[in-house]
C-alpha cells in the first residue's frame, strides 16, 4: 500500500478520536519523542567519553567560509 494512503488512513483514525483517546495519543507521542532525545543524548554523551568529538574552534575554521 502507498504511503499517502497509510497517512490518510491514519489521519481519519486521528479525527475520529473521542478527547479520552486523543490525550492518550498526545501523552504517547510526547514519551516517545522523549524516549528519542533521551537516547540521542545518551549517545552523544558516549561520542564525547570516547573522545569522538571535535573542539568548536576546530570546527568553526573549517566551516568558516559559509559563517
Amino acid at each position: 500500500m502507498k504511503i499517502e494512503i497509510r497517512k490518510y488512513q491514519v489521519i481519519e483514525q486521528v479525527m475520529n478520536l473521542n478527547e479520552n483517546q486523543l490525550e492518550k495519543l498526545e501523552s504517547f507521542l510526547a514519551e516517545e519523542s522523549a524516549n528519542a532525545l533521551s537516547k540521542s543524548l545518551d549517545r552523544a554523551l558516549k561520542q564525547v567519553k570516547e573522545g569522538k568529538v571535535s573542539p568548536h574552534a576546530q570546527v568553526r575554521k573549517k566551516y568558516e567560509k559559509w559563517l
